[in-house]
């Protein structure tokens, strides 16, 4: 860890610690234990990255790796815990989300094992570069979840300053400065540490991003009867809970592999029918 790297890294550790303790009392934290579990969890990573510029100790190289896994893990909940908190007012479109993440996590995991596999080296450079490929596809699902947010935020009836889309907000900008920084990281001319400098700076803006908005009162959450252009959401809420209904009613019990995509093409046909129809 270079001078500048351990400056970056006792700023972030005080913006996250700032960030833990004013919303001690908040109803945020409830809301997003994930999230804030992620905060503890950069906290320790950073300070065991502080003790090993300090002493040097192969130990702390096991436990940093130990908690960037951790990260990763609790980065990826995050992404749940938003879009479901998101989508809170659609049951049936909760536990669609519900689905696609465990298959999400299982992809994850498969692209960890192919990574590893398919690497040369020793079993660290296996672990580094499954670490890095996952770590890579979280960072793209939380720019997905950003640009998400930001086409359907007037369909949600969200405002930006929402804990839940603040916190996709500040993780969507940073993995998309993150990416960018990795693919320049592989080009000679440019500066490491200038990279480095870049990716901290970019982290502690978004650690004060978070601590603005998350310790200001949340916007009140407009419903889908303010406007016409929610009823999108509506309908697909609707359509997937007739889809339950009806394999209820039939007495049909698939298991998730075998009903999940027939199910959701059975809900595309009963939408666009409920559109038609309007």
């Amino acid at each position: 860890m270079s001078l500048s790297e351990w400056i970056f890294a006792i700023a972030c550790i005080l913006g996250a610690a700032t960030i833990l303790i004013a919303t001690r009392k908040q109803k945020v934290r409830s809301e997003f234990p994930f999230f804030f579990s992620y905060l503890i969890s950069y906290i320790l990573m950073l300070c065991v990255d502080v003790a090993a510029f300090f002493y040097g100790c192969t130990l702390f190289n096991y436990v940093d790796s130990g908690l960037t896994i951790l990260m990763v893990v609790l980065e990826f909940l995050v992404i749940y815990e938003v879009l479901v908190h998101t989508l809170k007012p659609y049951s049936a479109l909760t536990d669609l989300a519900e689905v696609m993440f465990r298959w999400a996590a299982v992809f994850l995991l498969l692209t960890a094992l192919v990574t590893a596999l398919a690497t040369n080296g020793t079993q660290a450079n296996k672990l580094l570069a499954a670490m890095t490929a996952v770590e890579h596809s979280v960072r793209i699902m939380q720019c997905g979840l950003l640009l998400f947010l930001l086409v359907f935020e007037t369909h949600l009836g969200i405002h930006w300053r929402s804990h839940g889309f603040s916190i996709a907000l500040g993780m969507g900008v940073y993995s998309a400065v993150n990416l960018i920084v990795s693919y320049l990281r592989m080009v000679p001319s440019i500066s490491t540490v200038a990279l480095e400098r870049i990716d901290g700076g970019a982290y502690f803006a978004v650690l004060a991003f978070w601590g603005c908005t998350l310790m200001l009162p949340e916007p009140a959450r407009r419903t889908v009867l303010d406007s016409p252009t929610r009823l999108i959401f509506q309908r697909w809420n609707e359509g997937l809970m007739a889809a339950a209904h009806a394999r209820k009613a039939d007495g049909v019990s698939l298991s998730p592999v075998e009903s999940f995509l027939p199910g959701v093409e059975q809900t595309v046909e009963r939408v666009m029918a409920r559109k038609m129809m309007h």
